[in-house]
């Protein structure tokens, strides 16, 4: 369920993305620290998304690994 104060009424509401496969790996805790204004909107998109906050944080630190240090990739 999406808490509605995350929700703008004027936004559409977009279907949820794919699923993330099953892990091959196992997932593993990580704690670190961010700033609060951006822990709240990564909070608000998951919610918007139906996503759990861990999801989008994968994807986030994926592309970013992908775009920027490309030989680091999963082979």
């Amino acid at each position: 369920m999406i808490c509605a104060r995350f929700v703008s009424p004027s936004r559409k509401r977009q279907p949820p993305p794919e699923p993330l496969p099953e892990p091959e790996e196992k997932l593993v805790q990580f704690g670190s620290h961010m700033l609060a204004g951006t822990k709240r909107r990564l909070k608000q998109a998951a919610a918007r998304e139906g996503r759990k906050q861990y999801e989008t944080l994968h994807d986030a630190v994926t592309e970013y690994l992908a775009r920027h240090h490309p030989e680091l990739s999963e082979d």
